[in-house]
């Protein structure tokens, strides 16, 4: 009897056993898909940010140009960097087209071709501060979607 007793606890131990590590597995496997779920966000966030970076670092090198061409900030006015076939200047301002197509082309690369909600605007007013003459300039960019915009605006003063 005594030894029945024992071949039927071991039996039951080894059946313990098994349904502990089926618990064990399930849980891990619910462990590993928080973690995949936060590396997933993780890397969306990264993305978002590094795209976020590009449109910034892309506004200010339109600003320091603009900075550099003072004398013809006010012709930058509300240029459309959206379409670079459509961008139109004055006659004989063939550098400042040169620019402004060059912006353009590198934003449709980094951001690929306008969607509708997207902005790509160079704004550029004389204005008075006080008894001084100064130039507002804002650039507006967006791409890929609008939660990544960029809206950078310096003030500058006019000569």
């Amino acid at each position: 009897m005594n030894c029945k007793l024992k071949l039927t606890q071991q039996k039951s131990k080894k059946a313990f056993t098994l349904i502990e590590s089926l618990i064990s597995v399930v849980i891990m496997a619910i462990g590993f898909l928080g973690v995949y779920q936060l590396v997933s966000t993780s890397n969306t966030l990264l993305y978002e940010s590094i795209e976020r970076q590009k449109l910034s670092f892309q506004a200010g090198e339109i600003i320091e140009s603009l900075y550099a061409d003072q004398s013809n900030i006010i012709d930058y006015h509300g240029k459309d960097l959206s379409q670079c076939n459509d961008i139109k200047v004055a006659q004989g301002k063939d550098d400042q087209l040169k620019k402004l197509k060059h912006w353009c082309q590198k934003l449709q690369g980094e951001q690929g071709d306008k969607r509708t909600q997207d902005k790509r605007l160079i704004r550029a007013i004389k204005a008075k501060d006080g008894d001084k003459n100064v130039y507002v300039v804002s650039i507006e960019l967006s791409g890929k979607n609008d939660k990544k915009t960029v809206f950078m605006k310096r003030v500058f003063n006019a000569e």
